[in-house]
């Protein structure tokens, strides 16, 4: 059978207002993840940011997709908000840290997309840039684009021999950019896999994906698989490791 492969979602506070219903009586997933999953061969289930629930859905699950959305509330990497940190959501930052907890102790492979990698990396330790722009100054490239999300808007370096470019079979390639938010001291566990010509993290992955298959992207991966190969390959990989973590556990 297909692995199932869970799908983080987001509350309606991440979204245009609607009227005619309260604050956060909705939950949505972007259709383009989880077209990206069943593309892959994956069985995409939409996860509410229910956080009493993270070890049952740990346990359902073959893989688990964390996808891009609000800013991270930084009290979970020990700092006060900076006045440029965006809306944050307790709701699914509680979730999502509990799931990702659960999800490292089974083994489960992990994918991040854009917060996705962002709260893996402070899940395992590692903290993060509130506002690239107000800290990392004029130094850095424009990463929040206005442009349609698919449309690239800068190049990043694929590390050579890294894990990223081998699934990625590239060396280098462009990316579209919607975030204000990166990594800042990388977890232990994680080797940074491409860089933006800022020095920006641009994807990360485990030091050995064999052991631990976690591997986390800053651009919009989903966004884009209808413009290169390189990121549908993301997907297949991740599809191909929650497939091979069913196989043991169902021998187990």
């Amino acid at each position: 059978m297909a692995p199932v492969i869970g799908v983080t979602a987001t509350l309606k506070q991440d979204l245009d207002s609607v009227a005619t219903r309260p604050l956060g009586s909705f939950v949505r997933a972007d259709l383009d993840y989880v077209s990206g999953v069943a593309q892959a061969g994956g069985v995409p289930v939409v996860l509410p940011p229910i956080a009493d629930v993270a070890e049952e859905v740990a346990g359902s699950i073959d893989g688990l997709l964390l996808c891009g959305g609000s800013d991270l509330d930084p009290g979970y990497y020990d700092e006060e908000p900076l006045p440029e940190l965006d809306v944050t959501l307790p709701e699914r930052d509680a979730f999502e840290m509990a799931l990702i907890g659960y999800a490292l102790e089974r083994g489960i492979p992990v994918f991040g997309i854009c917060r996705g990698l962002q709260i893996l990396n402070v899940a395992l330790g590692g903290t993060l840039y509130q506002d690239l722009p107000s800290q990392l100054g004029n130094g850095s490239i424009a990463h929040r684009q206005q442009m349609p999300k698919w449309q690239w808007t800068h190049e990043v370096e694929v590390s050579g021999g890294s894990n990223v470019a081998k699934i990625m079979e590239v060396g280098g390639l462009r990316v579209n950019s919607y975030h204000h938010q990166a990594v800042k001291d990388l977890a232990d566990g994680l080797v940074v896999s491409a860089r933006a010509s800022d020095g920006v993290v641009e994807a990360v992955e485990s030091r050995n994906l064999s052991e631990r298959w976690l591997v986390g992207v800053q651009w919009h991966a989903e966004a884009m698989r209808d413009h290169g190969h390189e990121h549908r390959n993301l997907f297949a990989a991740h599809v191909a490791a929650a497939e091979r973590y069913a196989i043991r556990e169902a021998a187990a």
